[in-house]
């Protein structure tokens, strides 16, 4: 009897990408450019200087990060 394993695949596709001008218009590209089978969520990665993890209750928001972490998922 043999067990198959597994390989875990991460669902973002993209991470670290910065949140400045530059990352939000590569993010708007990457959604003009999507079929219509699937969503684009973008979520925040890494507390930007001076804030305080202690004022995150319910997760980072966009605004409070320094960087971006992309995610796709089928609709």
């Amino acid at each position: 009897m043999t067990v198959e394993k597994t390989k875990y695949t991460p669902r973002y596709l993209f991470q670290n990408i910065p949140n400045d001008q530059d990352g939000w218009h590569f993010i708007e590209q990457m959604k003009n450019h999507l079929g219509p089978r699937y969503r684009l969520k973008v979520r925040g990665q890494h507390m930007a200087k001076g804030i305080d993890w202690r004022d995150c209750h319910y997760g980072l928001r966009i605004g409070q990060a320094k960087t971006l972490r992309v995610y796709l998922n089928e609709k």
